[in-house]
């Protein structure tokens, strides 16, 4: 069977080329992956927008298993597209995510970044609704020593955790986009 990561980014858009350069990792004869474009720079894109070519990246897959993988403040949007499509998403991986915490938010990213915002804490209320059997789905990988998202934002209760040693979120990030999503971290 195959497996599809739909893979959601972070913050730092100038930084896709890379990012899309160490996926070619993640792809073999039981695998693909998907990148989703975010832009989360845009103020004038609300998350509706973004979220639609999340939904759109699922909605082109047809067989296999579907696996959301979302990194920082992807890592929100992926749970979002988790919540919205329980029964054609297999599973859920944030890579240091932002997984909820929206009270938290520094204003000037609320100002800077209205659609990051608005997905957390519309990832916080779908994250309320989910079953526990629905949590299991979800992986969490996150460094006890990320000074960007702290460790109780990425953790999720009922997930399964991955806690890395790295030091650091970009290395972090790093480590797993070149590792591969069932990589020895």
């Amino acid at each position: 069977m195959m497996t599809h990561y739909v893979y959601i980014p972070g913050f730092n858009d100038r930084f896709d080329f890379l990012r899309r350069l160490a996926l070619l990792r993640w792809k073999s004869r039981t695998s693909n992956v998907s990148f989703v474009t975010m832009r989360w720079s845009n103020k004038t894109e609300g998350y509706e927008q973004k979220y639609a070519r999340v939904h759109e990246a699922i909605n082109r897959i047809h067989d296999g298993e579907i696996i959301l993988v979302g990194e920082s403040a992807g890592g929100a949007m992926a749970l979002l597209g988790f919540a919205y499509n329980l029964e054609s998403v297999s599973n859920v991986i944030t890579i240091c995510g932002y997984n909820h915490g929206s009270t938290d938010i520094h204003e000037a990213y609320r100002r800077n970044k209205p659609a990051f915002y608005d997905t957390s804490r519309d990832a916080e209320t779908a994250l309320e609704t989910l079953s526990v059997d629905s949590r299991r789905r979800i992986t969490t990988i996150y460094s006890l020593a990320d000074r960007v998202v702290a460790p109780t934002h990425s953790r999720i209760d009922d997930a399964h955790q991955v806690i890395l040693d790295t030091k650091g979120h970009l290395r972090s990030i790093i480590r797993v986009l070149l590792k591969g999503p069932n990589g020895d971290y």
